[in-house]
Parts: structure tokens; sequence; C-alpha cells
């Protein structure tokens, strides 16, 4: 397996599970597009550019604030643009162009945007050509504004994937065993890794020519109530959801009672709080 194999099979696992997604996880994600948002500090007339919007997002709340120009909005995950699409139908935002494209190759021409925005949307793999297409697309004076994960301890997450190792399928079907190969791929790879560290992240930003490049740390309190909504939120990827649908009856009921009571043991009574360490980054040419 390559990074182009595994960045197209997880595109799919998030396509066909964007709805959930949107429900379950974009919610806790909010804050953070906020903070995005005010940093990015969109202006009316600017043109946006949002990388890897998902389902949508940021985006919509950058249209408003430049209305009455335009967002443009790309994603490589199909069904991530149709849940975006419904999104800014349901808000009544018509300015948003949303279009099926990898952040890697964006085609459009040089020198068009005043602003880049991405909230946890940057590639694993391809890093340094999604900020060398960024730099391309932007106006000589323009700003390129975005959030990624740090590293950080996650004992929920930790608890979650000690029990999918537990109760998993050992003889997988094929389409479970790729989509399981993909997964471990991107998290044990040196790109995963290279895209949590902030000054790896900075290096290849003055790579790609941008000269003043900031990153502060940012702290974000997640808060699940009750404390096994937590599974709802993490199996609305689809790489967790293909391991527990791909369980046997008896192994998947095993591994939900078993995340139930960690989860609970973990809040104490409580909601369970999970505190996520992530970065803002801002970047210009000049």
């Amino acid at each position: 397996m390559n990074p182009e194999e595994v960045v197209l099979l997880l595109a799919d696992e998030y396509s066909r599970m964007a709805e959930t997604y949107d429900r379950n996880v974009t919610p806790h994600f909010a804050p953070i597009a906020e903070r995005v948002l005010h940093a990015a500090d969109p202006k009316p007339g600017e043109l946006f550019l949002d990388l890897g919007t998902g389902t949508g997002l940021l985006a919509c709340l950058v249209a408003p604030k430049v209305a009455p120009q335009s967002v443009v909005a790309i994603d490589l995950a199909d069904g991530a643009i149709a849940a975006a699409t419904y999104r800014a139908a349901g808000l009544g935002i018509k300015s948003i162009r949303f279009e099926m494209m990898d952040v890697r190759n964006i085609v459009y021409r040089g020198g068009l945007f005043d602003a880049v925005v991405s909230n946890l949307g940057i590639p694993y793999f391809g890093t340094d050509r999604c900020f060398r297409e960024t730099a391309r697309v932007l106006k000589p004076t323009g700003r390129f504004v975005f959030s990624e994960w740090g590293e950080f301890p996650d004992p929920p997450q930790e608890a979650l994937m000690a029990a999918l190792n537990r109760h998993r399928n050992p003889d997988p079907p094929r389409k479970l065993a790729e989509v399981r190969a993909a997964s471990e791929f991107a998290r044990t790879s040196d790109a995963f890794r290279g895209l949590r560290d902030p000054k790896r992240v900075e290096s290849l930003l003055r790579a790609a020519g941008f000269r003043r490049v900031a990153f502060e740390p940012l702290r974000h309190r997640a808060t699940f109530d009750p404390p096994e909504s937590y599974l709802d939120f993490r199996l609305s990827w689809g790489v967790f959801e293909a391991e527990v649908a791909g369980m046997v009856p008896g192994s998947r009921d095993a591994f939900t009672k078993e995340m139930v009571r960690e989860l609970r043991s973990l809040a104490k009574g409580k909601p369970l709080e999970a505190d996520w360490l992530l970065y803002l980054y801002s970047a210009r040419a000049e």
C-alpha cells in the first residue's frame, strides 16, 4: 500500500460517513473553526479558499463575512461536499462554490485568493505540495490561516483503540482489511507525526515560500454527556465504524459494553471531558 492509495481509501470512508460525521463530530469542532475565523479576519469583498472543507463548517462561517464575494471550498470526499452543500442550503447561504478537488493540486490560477483557510483539513501525505499550491494561489499580500492537531495524552482515544484491537475481526473481509491497513499506514507514518509537530509544519511553510510564519497552541476541552456519547463521536469516522461493523456479533456487543464501562469510569460520574491540543497557524509570503 502506498500513500496515494491510503489517501483515496480514507477519503472514501470519510465520504461514506459524512452525514453522520456532520451530526456527531462537527459540533465539537465548531469552537476551533471560530478561532480560525477570528484569526483570518475576513472582510467584505475578499475571495477566500477553504481547504479540506469537509462538511462545510468553516466555509459557512466565512461566507457571510466576505459577502457579496463568494467562497471557494474544496475537498476530495464527494460525500462531504454533498453534506456541505446541504449545510449551506439549510443556512440560506448561496455564495459558496463547493468543489471536489485535491488540496495538493488546486486547479485555480496563481495569485487569485485574498486568503486561504482550513480547519483540520491539511493532508498528512503531500503536506509540502499543499503548502506550495496554497502559496501559488494566494495574492502576494494574502494570508494562510489554519488549525491542526498537536500531540497530547488522549485517554478516551487510547481506551477506544485498545478495545478495538481486542475485539476486532481476526479474519476481516477484503474491504475491511484494506481500510484497516490504510488507517494503520497513516497513523504510524512519519507524515502523520510531522503534521502534529509545529516546528516541522513551520519548516514546510517556509520552504513553500511563506516568509512570515507564526503559530500558537490552542487548548480545547470537548465535553461528552453522557460519557458514552464519545463512542458515537469516534464511530462517525469511517475507519472506526468499519472495524465495529466488521466484528462478529458477540464481539461487537462485548466491545460496546466494555467501552461504555470504560468511558463512564474515565468520567467519574460526570460528563466526559477530553482535553485537546491543537495549533493555530498564520503564514504570509510578505
